[in-house]
Formats: C-alpha cells, sequence, structure tokens
C-alpha cells in the first residue's frame, strides 16, 4: 500500500440541538468577533436567530455576510473579506450549504493573506487564514468537512474550484435538526449531490481503500434514506442523510471528484443552476462514458456489489455496473431531479464552449477516463 494523506475536521458534532457546542469551540480558541455568512433566505429564519442568540449569551460580538450568490463569486468573496476586516472580526460561522461554506472558505483565505481570491487559484495556496465554524442545514455537499472550495468568476464565465488544507473548518456542526424542514426540492437535490460525491469518490484514479469505504457506505445510506427523507421526512431520514453527506464529503474531500462535476461546474457558472441538480441529471450519461474504460467497469461493478449484494449476485461485471446506474436513474427520477437541459435554459450554440470548458476544469484530472471534446459535447446533447 502507497503512502495516502487524509484530511478531516479535527472536531465534528452531529445529531439534534448539537449547534449549542458551538460555545465550548469559541471559549476554548478565545475568539470575540464572528462574521456569520449566511444568505438572506437563511438569514430571515429562526436558524440564523439560534446562531446568533448563542453568541449574544455568550457575549461573542457578530456580523451578518448575506451578499452573495447561490454560486459564490469573486466580487461576493472580495467584498466579503473587505467587510470582514473593516468590521475587525476573527472567525467565521458559515450557515447554510455548500454555498455559505465555500464563501466562508474563500473569505477567510482573503481576509488572513491580502489581495484578491483570484490570487489564490490552484492548491495550498494560502499561508494561513481565520478559524471556520460551519454550521450545515443541507444534506448534501459535505464542504463542511473538506478543503476545498468552489469560485464562480462572472467575467470569464467560469467555475473552479480550489483545494487548501489551510480551509478545513475546525468545528464542523451537522444538527439533525436544523434540516428537518429543508423542502423537498432542497432535500432532492442536495441528496443527489452526496451520492455523485460518493459515486464519482469511489471510481477516483486518487483514491484509497478508507475513501473507497467511505463512499460505499454513503451510496447505501443514501438509496436507504434519500427518498423518504424527500417524501415523508422524519428524524431517521434526515439523521441518515446528514450521515451520508458528511462521509461522502470525507471521501471525495480526499479522493477528489471527477467527470460529472467538471461538466455540472459549467452548467452552474454559464447557468447559475443549482449544483446538486446539475450533477444529478449527469450522473448516469457521464457515468456510462466513464465505461469506456474497463477499469471504471470494474469499480461501478464492484460498488454495486457492495451497495447491492442479493440483487447483482448472479450478474457479470459490466451488468452489475449497469444495473448500479439503473438504479441511480430510478432514484434521480423518484425525487425528481432528471430534468432535460433545455428545459433548465441551457442553449444548444453553447455546447461546444460548456465542453471546452470541461476539459480545462481541476476535477477532470481524476477521471478515471478521459473523454475528449466530441464524446463531452455528445453527452451534454443527449441531455437536452
Amino acid at each position: 500500500m502507497s503512502v495516502f494523506e487524509y484530511y478531516a475536521p479535527s472536531h465534528a458534532l452531529f445529531g439534534f440541538g448539537c449547534i449549542e457546542g458551538i460555545c465550548g469551540e469559541i471559549r476554548k480558541r478565545n475568539l470575540n468577533k464572528a462574521m456569520i455568512v449566511a444568505d438572506h433566505r437563511m438569514r430571515a429564519t429562526d436558524i440564523v436567530r439560534k446562531v446568533t442568540d448563542i453568541l449574544e449569551k455568550e457575549g461573542t460580538g457578530y456580523y451578518i455576510y448575506s451578499e452573495f450568490k447561490p454560486n459564490p463569486t469573486t466580487v461576493n468573496i472580495n467584498q466579503g473579506a473587505e467587510e470582514f476586516s473593516a468590521n475587525e472580526c476573527d472567525f467565521l460561522i458559515s450557515v447554510g450549504g455548500g454555498s455559505a461554506h465555500d464563501c466562508a472558505k474563500a473569505i477567510s483565505v482573503v481576509a488572513a493573506c491580502g489581495g484578491v481570491i483570484e490570487d489564490y487559484r490552484g492548491v495550498d495556496k494560502s499561508s494561513h487564514t481565520y478559524p471556520l465554524i460551519a454550521v450545515t442545514t443541507t444534506a448534501g455537499t459535505g464542504s463542511e468537512c473538506t478543503m476545498d472550495y468552489v469560485v464562480v468568476d462572472e467575467e470569464k464565465n467560469e467555475k473552479y474550484g480550489n483545494c487548501d488544507r489551510n480551509v478545513l473548518p475546525v468545528l464542523a456542526v451537522d444538527d439533525c435538526g436544523l434540516m428537518m424542514n429543508m423542502p423537498a426540492n432542497l432535500t432532492a437535490g442536495t441528496g443527489m449531490d452526496a451520492l455523485t460525491h460518493a459515486v464519482e469518490a469511489y471510481v477516483s484514479v486518487d483514491g484509497a481503500l478508507i475513501t473507497s469505504e467511505l463512499a460505499a457506505t454513503a451510496v447505501r445510506l443514501v438509496f436507504t434514506h434519500l427518498e423518504r427523507a424527500v417524501r415523508q421526512p422524519d428524524e431517521e431520514s434526515r439523521e441518515g442523510m446528514a450521515v451520508a453527506q458528511f462521509i461522502a464529503g470525507l471521501a471525495f474531500g480526499n479522493a477528489g471528484c471527477g467527470l460529472i462535476h467538471s461538466m455540472s461546474h459549467q452548467l452552474s457558472a454559464v447557468y447559475d443552476l443549482p449544483h446538486g441538480l446539475c450533477n444529478a441529471l449527469l450522473m448516469p450519461t457521464a457515468s456510462r462514458l466513464n465505461m469506456k474504460d474497463e477499469r471504471a467497469i470494474e469499480r461501478y461493478a464492484k460498488l454495486c456489489r457492495a451497495v447491492f449484494p442479493v440483487e447483482c449476485d448472479k450478474m457479470g461485471a459490466r451488468e452489475q455496473a449497469e444495473y448500479l446506474i439503473g438504479r441511480i436513474e430510478a432514484l434521480s427520477e423518484a425525487v425528481g431531479t432528471n430534468p432535460r437541459l433545455s428545459g433548465l435554459g441551457v442553449k444548444e450554440e453553447d455546447l461546444s464552449m460548456l465542453a471546452d470548458k470541461t476539459l480545462l476544469d481541476a476535477s477532470l484530472r481524476h477521471n478515471i477516463y478521459k473523454p475528449d471534446k466530441a464524446q463531452i459535447e455528445a453527452a451534454f446533447r443527449s441531455l437536452m
């Protein structure tokens, strides 16, 4: 076995009501004033009020930053960093899903190191950051436990991912009680995002046994809990999805994603579409494209055997791989995450450009199969 580096948050809290535990981290680190990163919708909810009530009881100051899009832009991030410094904050609390966590990670880099976020494109570009407490309210991105964050450059029509070990949250909070009232469409999209993370981590060329085992467990949990969490949510399904998305985050945060994310990033950047929804509709098509590599067939087959051992017992490897992808398609249809791209506003004349940008996306380096432009463009077109 070769050496494999594994990164995870140093501290995580799970369970109903665990948000109260942020006090201990604040006291331990002697922190004084938080920038709370929460979008306008989240800012108006009881969830942010819970956070501010906790801070007020502790005598900890706070400033709320909400000026960011669902796909945070360079402008949003650089403005946030300026406001962090202007309000004399010394740590961040992100409240929400991947958008809030990614925005807070990026703000922390720029506020600590100076310049603009465009200066930090790539891997481990910061020298230090401010502490981040990530309070998760959706069950999908796993961003609270990764060193990855995504940025949109609107001038270049580009969405790209940075990876920096300094942005790992000092505390990840997965309070299932905060997820109980998620609307069905958000539950579905974020849940399929978690499934994408797990599937791509399992077949990544940069994974290891530890990431594969985490990914397989996450896939099992999603198939067990997602449909119920969408249709008739209860505490068990919410907790199951919260755990699924967290361990899927641990898996892809260390193994990387692949073609699905490379294609999805372009749809989000150009059309500002929800990331999880894009992943969901791309997953079956991109996975079948990967099967042009025999290694991918075996990995999908192995994942199928881990998740559906009884159903696929008598099948060969290719049939097992197809069975897994078929089950993914069926789940996506059941939770309503399988629209056509044309129905989401994607234009036929943009497909060549989307394919070009996909080939430049950093996530593609982890992918087991290296498609060419024509194959990627054809994959987009098949979903129109």
